[in-house]
């Protein structure tokens, strides 16, 4: 076989067009890679506005470093101080934006809530937990609307009244379990949990081992780490989803397996049980009963659509009794324990407005504006989602002359909003006085000027649609408490009390919770005492 060269002419033309070509790609490659530098070292973009201000960070990894991975809340809350109430980061090509104050919330979340109420998608939440049947974390749209629609009308302001009678009898308990020593935190979980379980169920649950309960408990748990940002790398690199969990270093994937099906089982066995109940007119009257009276006749798709939101609407509001309340509650007690004055005033309101020895009522709440202000000051202080859910930006638009992209992640800080010292003074003190005022006569009522602590339940269109319901619910805890004891450090055995703890928090995940602490609950007087003994034989259990 013989190869004809060509001619040595030719040749040295098609290198000279080869040399071109490679001039002109090194050319197009370089004006590229510098229009990349130069946006990313100007802040700006194709619409020749600047993002917001934030850290500067490197050519493509971007903020990567930057990202705080431990009690990000209060680290975004200091560097606000520098970039100012609205923070934009990107981590590789993700941007991301951190909203430092209530202005800039309302701004956006509220008053462009068309485009900043979905949810950004999460691979391990979504897809490996299955966790997007829950209202918090549907995508926004037709659908969530009907979900946001069926919570109203159960858990609208006045609804709630029609369930106080059994926040009254799950308070009752409370009280009797810790006059007969129960675990602070185990008697307060009892309590918060039956309340909704029995108003979303009709079931009468009766410990933290009841799987109506410890499901819910380990699902809460489940999102604490699935929500935290950077625990889990297939969120970042989603393909590993696919990877099997027998293969070596995907643990999370048998993690995830558990999980799901504990997911499942809070989605599914709850309502299903009361279905089968109703079904034998068995069934006691609650949330889920209502809506099952109103489901069409027939096997038909509106029927399946109608049990599929009623059932996720319910499971919500499941896992926000049994652990979000819970916590907030755990906080208060934490916080009154800490600063026995504060016992002390809201002890003398209770005994001047309703009566020594007398347990008070929810519907006296107007009434008693310092133990209100009590539990308006345990949902500020302590904050179970510091950084609230994440909010996904839909399209791009421009606020304040900074261009925002479509699929910016934005959080709302709402614990740096509730801690901020030009708002409340001494803002980490637990001090109820950050809600009132006196009035002419020089005595205590709620300051209509205040700041709410409305960012707990999160912002915009995505607030919490129970929240009216949770407020009742940790106000019977915290006026009947006061009402009926003295919540005291534990004694020695000397029966001495020991030093007053510290008020610490957890923060090993996206959910903040008090750190485990003792106290005692000592009854007031012979006459709490002898209305705690007529409590305790009223009661079936404690």
């Amino acid at each position: 076989m013989s190869f004809r060269l060509l001619p040595s002419s030719t040749m040295h033309v098609l290198e000279g067009v080869s040399s071109t070509a490679g001039l002109l790609a090194w050319g197009f490659i370089s004006i590229l890679t510098l229009r990349v530098l130069y946006r990313w070292w100007s802040g700006t973009n194709g619409s020749g506005l600047p993002y917001p201000p934030g850290p500067k960070g490197y050519p493509v990894i971007n903020n990567f470093f930057d990202m705080p991975m431990h009690k990000e809340w209060e680290v975004y809350r200091d560097l606000s101080k520098k970039y100012g109430d609205i923070m934009f980061f990107r981590v590789f090509n993700t941007p991301i934006m951190i909203l430092s104050s209530q202005k800039v919330v309302l701004d956006l979340f509220e008053k462009r809530s068309a485009i900043y109420s979905a949810r950004p998608h999460s691979v391990m939440m979504h897809d490996l937990l299955s966790m997007d049947n829950f209202f918090s974390l549907l995508t926004y749209g037709p659908w969530w609307r009907r979900h946001r629609r069926a919570f109203h009308q159960n858990f609208y302001p006045n609804a709630i009244p029609k369930y106080r009678y059994i926040i009254t009898k799950y308070t009752s308990r409370l009280l009797v379990s810790l006059y007969n020593g129960g675990d602070m935190d185990e008697s307060a979980r009892n309590a918060i949990a039956g309340i909704g379980i029995r108003i979303l169920y009709g079931v009468d649950v009766k410990s933290v081992t009841d799987p109506f309960i410890s499901d819910a408990i380990e699902v809460s748990e489940a999102f604490a780490e699935a929500a935290t940002p950077g625990r889990f790398m297939v969120d970042n690199l989603p393909i590993l989803k696919y990877v099997p969990s027998w293969v070596p270093g995907a643990g999370f994937q048998r993690w995830a397996q558990y999980y799901k099906q504990v997911c499942l089982r809070v989605l599914d066995e709850p309502f299903n049980f009361v279905q089968l109940k109703h079904e034998k007119a068995e069934a006691v009257p609650c949330v889920a009963t209502t809506f099952i009276d109103k489901f069409p006749e027939g096997d038909t798709q509106e029927r399946h659509e109608e049990y599929i939101i009623a059932r996720n609407v319910v499971s919500q509001s499941h896992l926000a009794a049994v652990d979000t309340t819970h916590s907030v509650a755990c906080a208060f007690y934490l916080g009154v324990l800490t600063n026995p004055s504060i016992q002390a005033s809201a002890q003398a309101e209770l005994d001047r407005v309703v009566g020594h020895g007398v347990v008070p009522d929810v519907s006296q709440a107007a009434d008693l504006p310092y133990v209100s202000a009590i539990a308006k000051e345990s949902l500020r202080w302590h904050q179970v989602l510091p950084l609230g859910f994440p909010h996904l930006v839909s399209e791009d638009h421009v606020y304040n002359g900074y261009f925002i992209p479509k699929g910016t992640i934005a959080f709302g800080n709402a614990w740096g909003m509730m801690h901020d010292p030009q708002v409340f003074d001494e803002p980490m003190s637990f001090n109820p006085e950050h809600y009132l005022r006196k009035d002419d006569t020089g005595a205590w009522e709620l300051d209509p000027n205040a700041v709410e602590p409305n960012p707990t339940f999160g912002f915009g269109r995505r607030i919490c649609p129970g929240r009216y319901l949770a407020f009742e619910m940790l106000f019977s805890v915290v006026a009947a408490s006061l009402a009926m004891f003295n919540i005291l450090p534990p004694e020695d055995e000397h029966g001495n009390p020991e030093k007053l703890p510290e008020a610490r928090f957890a923060t090993r995940s996206a959910m903040m919770r008090p750190e485990p602490f003792r106290c005692i609950f000592k009854p007031r007087s012979a006459q709490t005492e002898a209305t705690l003994e007529n409590l305790k034989a009223s009661l079936p259990f404690a």
